[in-house]
């Protein structure tokens, strides 16, 4: 039975030309299946999750102190958790290599402070502030599905179609590049085995012009399947996969943005908030 009648259908299968669904990405980028509600839990729409995360990042980016973004990142943590069922042990894979950047950022403070100014007290500083905005980022960008994001961004804030699919379309050439590439290094494995170093060497940096060739290729395959669903002149589309927003997720912003900031006027008035951009 047909859900509804699509007048062309609206889902990107047909411009992926991958045999791939967007049901089942063929790269897992998020850690959730899209539109799940998890633990029987209402999920917030992913742009309501957004704009909650950038309620607590302004503050964190402003500071230059010890107190504050520890306790937002904290917050966004344990909200994250909350709404969407993000664990603790998925975030630090992530977050523990990019950490290396605020550990850069702390020597580089250390080794290299500024005149008249204390190089440790600022480097742990900046370290944190780093610290939790990567954390703040990556939790968001794990907990929320692309194709959940696209697809709230054509519905709730009328991203145009064109755009939409075409960030649906780059999404689903990752994996075929990275297919092509191995399939590329295979092929050259095979011509170069008992060549000398020297002749191996210069033949792999063909590599790269082999691989542009074959994604120009797809690009151009996207390009004739977008035209023909008419993504050029339509002007409303349904969607097989509605990402619906509700009071809920009105509540859930106010709620964020309130929290957020009440607790950063708390903070300036305690004193424990510094304010620097640097």
């Amino acid at each position: 039975m047909v859900e509804k009648s699509v007048p062309p259908s609206s889902e990107p299968q047909g411009i992926l030309l991958s045999q791939t669904n967007e049901g089942s990405p063929p790269l897992s980028h998020s850690l959730l299946s899209p539109s799940d509600h998890i633990f029987g839990r209402w999920r917030p729409n992913p742009l309501a999750l957004l704009l909650g995360h950038l309620a607590l990042m302004v503050p964190v980016f402003l500071a230059i102190d010890w107190y504050t973004p520890p306790l937002y990142m904290l917050i966004g943590y344990l909200v994250i958790r909350w709404s969407t069922g993000l664990s603790l042990k998925k975030l630090l894979r992530i977050v523990a290599p990019l950490s290396f950047l605020s550990v850069g950022l702390f020597l580089m403070n250390v080794l290299f402070p500024a005149e008249g100014v204390n190089g440790l007290h600022r480097g742990i500083a900046v370290f944190l502030r780093s610290l939790s905005l990567i954390t703040l980022s990556s939790s968001y960008i794990l907990a929320v599905h692309p194709y959940d994001l696209i697809r709230s961004l054509m519905q709730q804030w009328h991203l145009s179609y064109r755009w939409g699919y075409a960030l649906f379309a780059g999404w689903n050439s990752i994996p075929l590049i990275r297919r092509d590439l191995e399939l590329i290094q295979k092929a050259q494995d095979i011509r170069l085995a008992g060549q000398p170093a020297r002749h191996r060497r210069q033949r792999l940096l063909r590599v790269p012009i082999t691989l542009l060739s074959g994604v120009i290729l797809h690009g151009e395959r996207l390009s004739l399947s977008m035209a023909a669903r008419g993504l050029e002149n339509c002007q409303k589309r349904t969607f097989i996969r509605e990402i619906p927003w509700t009071g809920r997720d009105w509540l859930y912003i106010i709620l964020m943005g309130a929290g957020s900031f009440g607790l950063w006027y708390i903070l300036i008035r305690s004193g424990l908030f510094r304010f620097e951009l640097g």
